[in-house]
């Protein structure tokens, strides 16, 4: 009998070595697997070609609207009397006339300029929907990563509790335990097959999560090497606010937004000049002398009104457009420092764990397993603090993985919310 009571601290002590600390932080080096799926998406996702398409298309645009405007091109035959006379009277004519609209210089030049900025800022769609798919692959990856880790710790704990049904049926057998033991670990042996079950699931899905960014067949293997490990946040937070800003698509979009629209006042004041229209024919008169003509015309903005309230418009866009810059710095601040406080939640909660509530949870399973040598606790308290101690590295993993989905939103620098704050999740509680 004693014998039985002994082999339970032999089954367990698997158990501590495994419940050992997480492996010690290290620099925020991404792995090169997880680089490569990056560059596999930007370089295949469909989100990501159209919009170069996009931009390739507006890029055209700056010498469409450059160009002058189609010239005009007539025929015309003028008869004097009812009967064909051409060439017998001098009013029957033959004539071809064309005609040319210059706009007033500057404007053509303008307009260029703004179709220019409008690509540069469609460019920065593009910059973004990139930084999108970027970050939509890492918080996948990291996912999987979860997924695979929390697996491997499901494996462990199912190899555990085999070991100790054996152990509870041999005492029950010898009249130590009591028939709850084992029917306690058998319930702890079904609910590892519906956490099995969810993780696999879990799995599938940020697998086809990253198939679908990456434009493979759904089918296609997409494996993840790396495991959840603390990778410390090495930048202060003025550093990342000053990264944010330059990576940000909205912040040069809004720039280029003033560029064009101060442009666009610049056409407005443009349009109280005239445009000119020169014109040239020439009129062929049969045996009679030839006659050709040639004129200037030109438009005459003579409505006032209506030029004023269309530059009124445009300078009020203009002030519009600066506003609105200082609105989207305002909202990027707010959301990298946002992100920043849940990233550092994240890293305080993971130290928590590693260096308060999972070596505790280890005491808390030696001391139940001591007491219950010296019969002062029943087996099922055993088995209690071995399910909460599983639970915690379960909510350790998570918290890592919380800490690198918020730090791919950092480099993503969306004005969007992201919001990846730690949430514990327990296994075998």
């Amino acid at each position: 009998m004693t014998v039985v009571r002994h082999a339970v601290p032999a089954v367990l002590a698997s158990v501590l070595a495994g419940s050992a600390l997480a492996a010690p932080p290290q620099e925020p080096v991404e792995d090169a697997g997880l680089l490569a799926l990056v560059e596999e998406a930007l370089a295949r996702n469909p989100d990501v070609l159209a919009m170069q398409e996009a931009v390739a298309a507006a890029r055209t645009r700056p010498e469409q609207v450059r160009a002058l405007p189609d010239p005009m091109l007539s025929v015309a035959f003028t008869n004097d009397g009812w009967s064909p006379t051409l060439g017998e009277r001098d009013m029957t004519t033959l004539a071809v006339m064309g005609s040319q609209v210059l706009p007033w210089p500057g404007k053509r030049r303008l307009r260029g300029a703004m179709a220019g900025v409008e690509a540069d800022a469609l460019a920065q769609q593009l910059a973004r929907v990139k930084l999108g798919v970027a970050a939509a692959v890492r918080r996948a990856y990291w996912g999987l990563v979860l997924a695979q880790d929390l697996q491997g710790l499901i494996h462990e704990q199912e190899e555990i509790w085999k070991q100790i049904e054996g152990v509870a049926r041999a005492r029950y057998t010898v009249g130590q335990g009591a028939q709850q033991d084992v029917l306690r670990v058998q319930v702890e042996q079904t609910r590892i097959g519906q956490l099995r079950a969810e993780q696999e699931a879990e799995a599938e899905v940020r697998r086809a999560e990253l198939s679908r960014l990456l434009a493979r067949a759904q089918d296609a293997p997409v494996e993840a090497t790396d495991h959840l490990v603390l990778r410390p946040e090495r930048l202060s937070a003025e550093e990342r606010l000053a990264q944010a800003e330059a990576s940000s698509p909205e912040l040069r979009a809004g720039g280029l937004s003033i560029d064009r629209d101060r442009l666009a006042v610049g056409v407005a004041e443009k349009d109280f000049r005239p445009d000119f229209t020169v014109q040239a024919g020439y009129m062929n008169r049969g045996r009679l002398d030839p006659m050709w003509q040639a004129g200037v015309g030109i438009n005459l903005p003579i409505y006032r009104r209506r030029l004023a309230s269309s530059l009124a418009e445009a300078q009020a866009r203009s002030r519009e457009s600066e506003r609105r810059l200082e609105s989207i710095r305002l909202q990027l601040q707010f959301r990298t420092r946002e992100r920043l406080a849940q990233l550092r939640t994240a890293e305080a909660l993971v130290r928590l764990y590693t260096d308060g509530i999972i070596p505790q949870g280890q005491m808390s399973v030696e001391a139940a397993i001591a007491n219950y040598q010296a019969g002062k606790l029943p087996f099922i308290s055993v088995l209690e603090a071995l399910s909460t101690l599983y639970g915690d590295r379960s909510t350790l993993l998570r918290f890592l993985a919380s800490h690198e989905r918020i730090r791919a939103s950092l480099d993503e620098a969306s004005l969007e919310a992201t919001s990846e704050m730690p949430a514990a999740g327990g296994m075998g509680k």
